[in-house]
């Protein structure tokens, strides 16, 4: 196992914000198109990186019809071993932590009883390219 140990170390993840807020306007006998944003943030030393993620789902609900807002955001801590400065581990790093942020969703909307919300995989290079596009 050696051969395929990463020089990308996960330290540990925390749980920045979590906010819910249900539309008690929307007929939930309907269903809704998965609407979300995903935003990073990279903080990146010799051997240390500090990656955020934010994600907004069904924003200004009442405005759209959704049935609830919600927003989380996550930060993950990650080392690097070796120095590797020649290699982009920020693609790893999102790839580690997104499914964290698609496990509390999931998780809360199914406690919040509005149906548990699933989030689509995503794909993590298209996101950091349109991020720095923009």
């Amino acid at each position: 196992m050696e051969k395929y140990k990463s020089m990308l170390i996960f330290q540990k993840y925390v749980v920045d914000k979590v906010i819910f807020e249900r539309n008690n306007d929307f007929d939930f006998s309907q269903k809704a198109k998965i609407e979300f944003s995903i935003n990073k943030k990279t903080d990146k030393t010799e051997n240390k990186m500090i990656v955020n993620l934010n994600t907004k789902i069904f924003e200004n609900a009442k405005e759209n019809n959704y049935p609830f807002e919600m927003e989380v955001s996550i930060t993950g801590f990650f080392e690097i071993e070796n120095d590797s400065k020649e290699i982009d581990f920020e693609p790893n790093a999102i790839a580690i932590l997104y499914p964290y942020i698609r496990a509390i969703v999931s998780t809360y909307t199914a406690s919040a009883n509005v149906s548990s919300l699933i989030l689509p995989v995503i794909n993590v290079n298209k996101l950091i390219k349109d991020q720095e596009e923009n």
